[in-house]
């Protein structure tokens, strides 16, 4: 999953050319203030929200030592070459600062990977 969220955040780089060189635009994200036990709750819930979410279901997360929280919502599960793929409305908070976003995952290989 740590493969996931780095994959995302690659890709807001690539597709934020002007930022390329530059990351501080991540201060204005919640993820800029993510400690390693946001990211360990932010990331098992994006795989239990992948794996098992029903369509459309919200599956959130909280962690109460730093109050930052968020959710993950699958939508439009479909297969494709015979991989299940879904988007995923993924929301934080962190800081007083919230940030969303859409991604597609595809599961390969049994990993899920933004496609």
């Amino acid at each position: 999953m740590r493969k996931l969220i780095t994959g995302m955040l690659t890709m807001i780089v690539m597709i934020s050319p002007v930022y390329a060189f530059n990351l501080s635009f991540l201060q204005y994200s919640p993820v800029y203030y993510f400690t390693k036990s946001d990211w360990a709750l932010s990331e098992s819930t994006a795989t239990k929200a992948l794996d098992t979410a029903r369509d459309n279901t919200k599956v959130t997360w909280k962690n109460p030592q730093t109050n930052a929280q968020g959710y993950f919502m699958p939508f439009n599960t479909t297969m494709q070459n015979g991989n299940k793929c879904r988007q995923m409305k993924i929301v934080s908070e962190a800081h007083g600062v919230t940030g969303q976003s859409v991604y597609r995952f595809c599961r390969m290989n049994g990993e899920w990977k933004i496609a």
